[in-house]
């Protein structure tokens, strides 16, 4: 059977189903997840519309740092500016549409391979040598001050670097802050600082797949063996900007149970707010489309999951830790600890991820429903929800079936 043809995102007669409540309703069908045209379609809605996550302002903490990203089908680079400040840019040069920059460094401009236009860490164009004949380097039918690099509409919180494509979404501070009222008066950020824990995987699965592999704990306890399922589980409804999940414990109740230890009895200092008050908090929240802050009594993690096409995601993940706990040379062990688990439980989405992804087409051709847990999935329900929105079902046809 031929899978090429274009369809709608998501058909009028697949909405409803998947607008019902939680335990009632159908997920998103097989082809959102590998067909070229949806996967299209998301790279003009869902990524370029919004604030999308793209990665760290720690990546690149010195002047003239520059690293390259790939995220849904967009060449971007990341420049540390003169003043400390981040800009992001199309990696394109103006000339004849080269990629500018293909491995992270540090420079003091940046410069085109192909006739060495050069640019400023600003964008600006500084230089087009011989543009005009031997020794001539400049070309009077040029406006320079027009020609410099295509910037990107960026912001930051925490760590995470925010782009918005197109440039028309509201200000970042307006859309994350529903994020901030929930993670701030429950958690210090002010405390947290890198820890140089750092975790990378590439997933041979569509992102929405690697995404709601995260967004559910109903899986806890079969797939990852050091995880149980927690009798305080709460859904956490962000609306159109995040969806997650949260539990709250008594600090006595779980202190053998989640702080682990060296031999010397050392462990990871846990927010001070938690330490007076005695009741420790977890909260996940899946900011749409790439970005999750995890926070818990004692670490927040942050990632970003970048779609490099239909079927492939590149995760990057770097955990923060209390105060000296993140650079003390002495919680080393346990900052590696927290690595492993990590790294482990990746390891262990990546075998179920794939049997998933190698179904998809299959589910397609059988058009074969999938349902949620009303109890453990509404945040993947609503994440599922927000793609439907974004999508519409306006699909740019697959140029491969033209």
């Amino acid at each position: 059977m031929q899978h090429s043809q274009s369809k709608p995102g998501v058909k009028n007669e697949e909405r409803e189903p998947l607008f019902r409540p939680t335990g009632r309703a159908e997920g998103l069908p097989g082809r959102a997840y590998y067909d070229p045209a949806f996967y299209e379609a998301e790279r003009h809605t869902v990524f370029a519309k919004g604030w999308m996550g793209i990665g760290f302002a720690k990546d690149i903490p010195d002047s003239g740092d520059i690293q390259p990203i790939t995220v849904a089908g967009w060449e971007l680079i990341t420049v540390r500016q003169k003043d400390g400040s981040i800009k992001v840019f199309h990696n394109i040069c103006r000339h004849r549409g080269m990629r500018l920059v293909k491995e992270k460094g540090n420079a003091r401009s940046i410069r085109c391979i192909f006739h060495c236009w050069t640019y400023a860490l600003d964008g600006k164009l500084m230089a087009t040598p011989v543009i005009n004949g031997v020794n001539e380097h400049k070309a009077e039918d040029f406006d320079y001050s027009e020609l410099g690099l295509k910037e990107v509409r960026s912001g930051q919180y925490l760590d995470i670097i925010f782009v918005n494509i197109d440039g028309q979404a509201v200000p970042l501070e307006e859309h994350l802050r529903p994020v901030r009222d929930r993670l701030e008066g429950t958690f210090d950020m002010s405390l947290i600082r890198d820890g140089e824990t750092i975790n990378t995987m590439s997933y041979p699965v569509n992102w929405k797949i690697a995404y709601e592999g995260g967004i559910e704990d109903y899986h806890v306890g079969f797939v990852h063996k050091k995880m149980r399922h927690s009798p305080a589980y709460q859904f956490e409804d962000g609306g159109t900007t995040y969806a997650g999940f949260s539990n709250s414990f008594k600090l006595e109740d779980i202190k053998g149970v989640i702080f682990e230890s060296t031999t010397d009895g050392k462990t990871l200092p846990i927010f001070p707010k938690m330490v007076e008050s005695g009741v420790t908090d977890a909260i996940t929240l899946f900011i749409f489309p790439t970005v999750i802050i995890g926070c818990k009594p004692n670490s927040v993690n942050m990632s970003v999951s970048l779609p490099q096409g239909p079927e492939k995601t590149e995760y990057v993940g770097r955990t923060y830790f209390i105060g000296e706990a993140a650079t003390d040379p002495s919680f080393q062990k346990l900052r590696d600890g927290v690595r492993e688990f990590w790294a482990e439980a990746f390891h262990e989405d990546d075998v179920v991820w794939r049997e998933v992804q190698a179904m998809v087409k299959i589910r397609e051709d059988l058009n074969l429903e999938t349902r949620f847990s009303p109890h453990w999935e509404r945040a993947l329900h609503a994440f599922q929800k927000y793609v439907a929105k974004e999508v519409g079902d306006d699909v740019r046809r697959d140029p491969a079936s033209a």
